[in-house]
């Protein structure tokens, strides 16, 4: 009887996790800390790089157990004008992108064409939340904040992680704006892997930034920022790129 109790209990509170409602949730609990980006800055001050926006709001939702993660961004498009939100669903196992969504949305009703011009960040979650609601259980996101970290990371087996850029090429590319090619490098005390590479990039400046952890595995997500020319100068992105703790690392 007892076991068929704490079965019930057990499911019930599985189902509790699943059910959870973007909407109920108060995100800016979810808001990453702004030293993801103010980091590059900060580093990147020799380079002298025309950098005119740097504070982006991204708020990750929460991970599931098998290595995929949950995020929303809110970004200030120069030029354009207005907002989008951009929603994201990661395998951080293949790192591919499962799930995307973009919604454009403007702060004055007369400017623009979007269908949800005159609404707010808030407005677009809300209207959205349906289909939200069923990619993250789709996809088994527990709901659930992070909290960034800072470098070097070291385990519980005094086990020390670091990570870096490689750039392998550099220079000027196509609408002669500066190009790069890089790898993005893990390394586990003297041993390390590469866990992308990325090709020719409109880019002038990459760093990781500090990492998230997942609650359910031995798993981060690193936070690289890159400068990259848009508009009249650049603006820092952010991507995340999985990280198994455990596996995959040469001598």
């Amino acid at each position: 009887m007892k076991k068929q109790v704490l079965m019930v209990l057990c499911l019930l509170l599985a189902a509790s996790l699943y059910a959870q409602d973007i909407k109920s949730i108060k995100l800016e609990e979810y808001k990453l800390d702004s030293k993801i980006t103010s980091t590059l800055v900060d580093k990147s001050k020799d380079e002298k790089l025309n950098i005119y926006q740097q504070n982006n709001e991204i708020y990750v939702l929460g991970w599931s157990k098998d290595g995929k993660m949950a995020y929303i961004e809110n970004r200030c498009i120069e030029g354009r004008g207005g907002h989008d939100l951009l929603f994201t669903i990661l395998d951080l196992v293949e790192d591919e992108t499962v799930f995307n969504k973009k919604v454009s949305w403007y702060d004055d009703d007369d400017y623009g064409e979007s269908p949800e011009k005159g609404t707010s960040f808030g407005d677009c979650i809300k209207n959205n939340s349906a289909e939200f609601n069923n990619e993250l259980k789709k996809n088994g996101i527990i709901l659930s904040p992070s909290k960034v970290m800072s470098f070097p990371f070291v385990d519980s087996k005094k086990n020390r992680y670091d990570f870096d850029i490689t750039v392998i090429r550099k220079g000027i590319g196509e609408y002669n704006l500066i190009h790069m090619t890089y790898e993005i490098i893990a390394r586990k005390n003297k041993n390390y892997k590469i866990l992308n590479r990325v090709e020719n990039k409109i880019c002038s400046y990459a760093l990781p930034t500090g990492y998230l952890k997942s609650p359910y595995e031995n798993r981060i997500a690193l936070i690289v920022a890159s400068s990259e020319f848009v508009f009249e100068g650049d603006e820092v992105f952010v991507n995340f790129y999985g990280c198994n703790l455990n596996a995959g690392f040469n001598k």
